[in-house]
């Protein structure tokens, strides 16, 4: 495999990629066992090496099936916008919301334009201020268009949605331990007040951030 193309490729055709790469050496080896393996090559007292190369072969080749199994599975599953996981498993996000979020009611062209939204926001999330004009520039959108679809959409402004990911992405940075300290997840998400971050984290999950990187220390 080509490994300057492996950051281009998602998790289920990196496994695929690196099947068919190995399926046809295999089946090179299983074949060539089965030779070795014939009546004629069988005497008596012969050890039984061809026959433990034969059969771990046979159980590479069945994990391999495997393999391709779950990758096509993987593959199978249709990416969803981010916000629609967050709103479904948080109350007090569910509350920021004038309506619920209805996932049915958005269209695969939408729902791909809030997940290339998502990915603008995280890719500038360690800035303070995200310009709105910039983002809808980035959307193709006018600002006011983006204000409109937002609130069509997910039924919140854009700053609110915004701020959602933020404390969600803080959220994941607890939960793996990346930082040490509350200033640095604050920094890291765009917050140069930890008091106004701590704040905001809370109302998003009901419990202070401090609270959360003290259990991962102790």
């Amino acid at each position: 495999m080509n490994l300057e193309n492996i950051g281009n490729l998602d998790s289920s055709e990196v496994l695929m990629q690196l099947v068919k790469e190995i399926k046809v050496p295999l089946e090179s080896i299983i074949e060539a066992n089965k030779n070795l393996s014939g009546p004629s090559n069988v005497l008596q007292g012969q050890d039984n090496t061809n026959e433990i190369i034969f059969t771990s072969s046979q159980e590479i080749a069945s994990l391999i099936e495997e393999v391709v199994k779950v990758a096509k599975r993987e593959s199978s599953n249709e990416k969803t916008p981010l916000i629609y996981q967050i709103f479904s498993t948080n109350e007090k996000v569910q509350s920021m919301c004038k309506k619920e979020i209805n996932p049915s009611k958005i269209s695969k062209q939408e729902a791909t334009w809030l997940m290339e939204m998502e990915s603008e926001v995280y890719k500038n999330i360690k800035h303070k201020d995200l310009n709105l004009y910039d983002l809808s520039y980035k959307m193709a959108v006018s600002e006011r268009q983006l204000h409109r679809k937002i609130k069509r959409l997910l039924h919140l402004t854009p700053n609110k949605y915004i701020r959602i990911l933020r404390m969600h992405k803080a959220k994941q940075f607890i939960d793996e331990y990346i930082y040490d300290t509350i200033s640095q997840i604050s920094y890291s998400v765009g917050y140069y007040d930890t008091h106004y971050f701590s704040k905001l984290f809370n109302q998003q999950y009901g419990v202070h951030p401090n609270q959360l990187l003290n259990e991962k220390r102790f």
